[in-house]
């Protein structure tokens, strides 16, 4: 059995996370309400990698009351370091990362109560359904992704997410960071998935929340 998995994820007009500069900073403080709401009523929520060292997030519940979720970093090439604030701050945490990595390199996250989780491979990426039934045992029902791009296409091209929440920002990059994409084409798949728009919020009188359903890829949730 593998946990509901979510995307969350305030993009521009033109499907970017972020620009080619480095801007990421898209949503008004109604979207970021929203942002901890959902948070509050997951079990846990994701992130790549490359979003944990960029954005050194702390993925708590600030805005509202509630408790903060467990905290999951996928890694494939354990690219983090123990001192980010996901693995720093209490809580739990979860690092997901490959059978390949030497267990002499993880020491220092088991010491900050860090649980770790090795997967295999699958065509070059992790196999991420295999690190979702680990993190089932462990009791994580509801997961809420947050980006990156990386990690999103990995588990859209394996058929593992059940919803996906965007909020399109009233912005227009151009180029930068896409919602499902990377710059490393070796990273990433060609997609192909079909959602069901479920409902349409205005925030802040110009943001736009949708929410859609997966229909196809999808794995089942038993």
């Amino acid at each position: 059995m593998r946990p509901y998995v979510m995307i969350f994820a305030t993009e521009t007009l033109d499907g970017k996370l972020a620009s080619s500069s480095g801007l990421s900073r898209l949503s008004c403080h109604e979207d970021f309400v929203l942002q901890h709401v959902l948070r509050r009523e997951v079990d846990a929520v994701m992130v790549g990698a490359n979003t944990a060292i960029r954005d050194d997030p702390r993925l708590t519940v600030r805005l509202i009351p509630g408790k903060s979720p467990a905290r999951i970093v996928v890694d494939s090439k354990l690219k983090v370091n123990p001192s980010l604030k996901i693995f720093r701050l209490p809580g739990r945490k979860f690092l997901i990362t490959s059978n390949d990595v030497d267990d002499s390199v993880l020491t220092d996250f088991l010491k900050k109560g860090v649980k770790v989780i090795k997967v295999s491979r699958k065509d070059k990426l992790l196999d991420l359904k295999e690190g979702l039934e680990k993190l089932a045992q462990y009791g994580i029902r509801r997961i809420l992704v947050e980006g990156g791009g990386i990690l999103i296409n990995s588990l859209l091209s394996q058929g593992l997410v059940d919803e996906v929440r965007v909020t399109i920002a009233p912005r227009i990059f151009g180029r930068g960071v896409s919602f499902a994409g990377s710059q490393n084409a070796d990273l990433v798949k060609d997609l192909d998935v079909l959602l069901n728009l479920n409902r349409v919020e205005v925030l802040c009188g110009g943001w736009v929340h949708l929410v859609y359903k997966v229909l196809y890829p999808k794995e089942p949730l038993c």
